[in-house]
């Protein structure tokens, strides 16, 4: 690959983005997983901002909406767009202050702490390739694309679902809609 975006490091990039840190998104909220998308000819990287809020009961942590994204231009890196979702009439019938499901769901109760987060890794690699495809004409196989969707599907807490398709109909269609 002559070119490499990681999709990990942009995630872990905005942690320290001075945008970011002034744009109101309080520390309680944390990166989800998120979504690349095709705006305008662009390629975009959506990066959802939700909390959790821990019981002390195992499998019980809550789930709140996403509230805030951040949407990034690829493969320049530039932040394109900010919104808090609370204003858009799409999200009118959610109450961003209670919650809407519980970590752990039942396709990733069997993994610890460790294997979730390998999981995930391998879900931004993933998306790594895809980019790298997009941009660079890198090979990109059916294979690959069938991990990615096993991932993702894995991975994505079921209540947030609805959501990720409101955010990008067109990747909720090709990874989410049927599982």
């Amino acid at each position: 690959m002559n070119k490499t975006i990681s999709i990990s490091n942009i995630i872990k990039g905005l942690k320290t983005n001075s945008f970011i840190l002034n744009s109101g998104i309080t520390m309680e909220y944390s990166e989800g997983i998120p979504v690349l998308g095709i705006k305008n000819g662009y390629l975009t990287l959506i990066v959802p901002y939700l909390k959790y809020k821990i019981t002390g009961e195992v499998d019980k942590t809550l789930v709140y909406p996403v509230r805030y994204v951040v949407e990034i231009s690829l493969p320049d890196q530039r932040i394109v767009r900010y919104e808090e979702l609370t204003t858009n009439p799409a999200f009118e019938s959610i109450d961003f202050n209670q919650p809407i499901g519980l970590f752990r769901h039942k396709a990733i109760q069997h993994l610890d702490k460790k294997e979730y987060m390998e999981q995930r890794d391998s879900l931004y690699e993933q998306y790594d390739k895809v980019v790298a495809s997009l941009l660079y004409d890198e090979p990109y196989s059916d294979v690959d694309d069938m991990q990615l969707h096993h991932l993702l599907n894995m991975l994505l807490e079921p209540s947030l679902r609805p959501i990720y398709q409101v955010l990008d109909q067109d990747f909720y269609n090709k990874y989410l809609k049927n599982d």
